[in-house]
């Protein structure tokens, strides 16, 4: 998380007066299988990289780098993991980390990973996958109560406005309901958009959590 926090940082200096999406995208299978991408997702941030990348420091460029790296090495191992992709092309409009999936007990695991925490049985599941529907656990408060204890002063960064959550929910069959306190958009019938800022966030004004049947 700490890491994660940093590159955040990084990047919200960097595309200045550009909004930065925090995404999770995920694509389920029928078979509750399916593929994961978790970073960052910006139109212009690979624009300014390339207008930028004389000026900026060398160091910068190798944390950037390095960040989907050491996420994927975490990955590393976990049963039913695979085609793990350290995306970090930045000029494609994301970077961050993607992963294919065999079942919702992998999926927990390779969260559990990139928090870096180790998964013990009773811990709660992050995300549940069932034959119809797909639910999230509310984890705000533990967010905020980490990224508080590492960076607090991310509160008061003037940057904060134009970093934005943005959970994608891509469906095996139409969506029949959807229960989440954040207005959910469906640009079609099998995928869902939720999107909320992360200043409501860090204030503890907006769930994570979310629920849809299928």
């Amino acid at each position: 998380m700490r890491r994660f926090i940093g590159i955040l940082l990084i990047l919200m200096s960097l595309s200045l007066s550009s909004c930065i999406d925090i995404l999770d995208e995920l694509i389920i299978n029928q078979n509750k299988s399916g593929s994961v991408f978790i970073g960052f997702e910006s139109q212009v941030l690979g624009s300014v990289m390339n207008m930028a990348k004389e000026q900026i420091d060398p160091a910068i460029i190798s944390e950037l780098d390095s960040f989907p790296r050491a996420s994927a090495e975490r990955l590393n191992g976990i049963p039913g993991i695979h085609e793990i992709d350290a995306m970090d092309v930045i000029s494609r409009g994301r970077f961050g980390i993607a992963f294919n999936f065999d079942n919702p007990k992998a999926l927990n695991r390779a969260y559990y990973a990139l928090l870096d925490m180790d998964k013990k049985w009773y811990y709660p599941r992050f995300v549940k996958i069932g034959k119809h529907k797909i639910s999230r656990k509310n984890i705000t408060p533990q967010l905020v109560k980490q990224i508080d204890k590492e960076n607090p002063d991310l509160r008061h960064s003037k940057f904060l406005r134009y970093l934005n959550i943005k959970s994608v929910i891509k469906l095996p069959a139409e969506n029949i309901s959807i229960e989440s306190e954040n207005k959910a958009q469906c640009p079609s019938p099998e995928e869902v958009v939720i999107r909320y800022s992360f200043k409501e966030l860090l204030n503890e004004e907006q769930s994570t959590a979310y629920k849809i049947r299928f």
